[in-house]
């Protein structure tokens, strides 16, 4: 049986490691977590689903789980446009 943190409790350890950040884990129906993070403004925002109970057992996982999520929303940040920037067609 997996067993995890409660969902408040790793609410505030990945939103230390997160700031400036603001954090939302939700219990999904097939015993996996889901976590938002969000940022306003500008207003960015990351979903990433089935996080396993696993990777949310103790404080040293959800240290490991926050440095994925980082480099994700950096990631994802770099290969979009910022706000009120455009696409450029390449001719």
């Amino acid at each position: 049986m997996n067993t995890r943190l409660p969902l408040f409790k790793i609410e505030a350890i990945l939103h230390t490691y997160l700031r400036p950040f603001h954090c939302e884990v939700r219990d999904e129906t097939d015993s996996s977590l889901s976590v938002r993070l969000f940022h306003e403004p500008p207003n960015e925002e990351l979903t990433v689903l089935g996080i396993s109970y696993d990777q949310c057992r103790d404080a040293a996982n959800l240290v490991r789980l926050a440095q994925e999520l980082r480099i994700e929303m950096h990631a994802t940040r770099s290969t979009l446009p910022s706000e009120g920037g455009r696409f450029e067609t390449v001719k």
